[in-house]
């Protein structure tokens, strides 16, 4: 149980960096956003990142707390 509550605060915390990152792309330079898009389609695989992370992030919270109310 204590194992699964750390695995759930630590997919938050990388959700809360993805967020955070996504965030502050404009604040880098629009020269180096345009070289690094073309290459890596960063905008692209961030935002797919964030949606798949912040999915597996919920599904363990509501794991852990459906362990934790019903098998006690």
């Amino acid at each position: 149980m204590n194992q699964l509550l750390f695995i759930c605060i630590i997919t938050s915390a990388l959700n809360i960096f993805l967020v955070i990152y996504a965030f502050t792309i404009p604040l880098y330079p629009k020269k180096w956003r345009d070289k690094v898009n073309k290459k890596y389609q960063n905008d692209t695989a961030t935002g797919v990142t964030i949606i798949f992370v912040t999915l597996a992030t919920c599904f363990l919270w509501v794991s852990y707390f459906y362990f934790l109310i019903f098998h006690q």
